[in-house]
């Protein structure tokens, strides 16, 4: 289908993502509705909370919209592409980490920068876990 812009990206195990002209949606898969709604919860919370803690989180895909219960994100939609040693080269090393594989399929481009695309968690327990790790966050470490 040349010529044909590209609107459904392959599915991960929780999510399925539209790609709509320069935005991404994401939503959770029939097969695994609750675990796909929690990666949606944990990409806002990670954005609307835990980024505004830890400043240097220029890495995250911004979230333009989400909903409360996990039915929808919405991120801009970044270039895909770059490989594993760009991403090695380009990847932050900080404390505290972010919840993400910096792997090519989970990384963008988005105004010249790499961005995990993907940082949901599917678990409950990853999730407590990850937000009592950030909550314990200590300044002094991170200098």
């Amino acid at each position: 289908m040349h010529g044909v812009p590209q609107t459904l990206m392959p599915r991960g195990a929780f999510r399925r993502v539209l790609l709509l002209g320069s935005v991404a949606v994401k939503m959770p898969r029939l097969r695994h509705p609750l675990l796909g709604m929690r990666c949606n919860r944990w990409e806002r919370e990670m954005w609307r909370v835990w980024r505004l803690k830890f400043a240097k989180w220029e890495c995250l895909c911004p979230v333009l919209l989400a909903d409360p219960f996990g039915l929808v994100v919405v991120m801009p939609r970044a270039s895909t592409g770059p490989t594993a040693e760009e991403i090695e080269r380009a990847k932050p090393d900080h404390y505290p980490d972010i919840t993400c594989e910096w792997k090519p399929e989970d990384c963008g481009l988005l105004d010249g920068r790499l961005v995990a695309l993907d940082y949901g968690l599917p678990w409950a327990d990853s999730v407590r876990e990850r937000r009592a790790y950030y909550t314990d966050f200590d300044p002094a470490r991170a200098s």
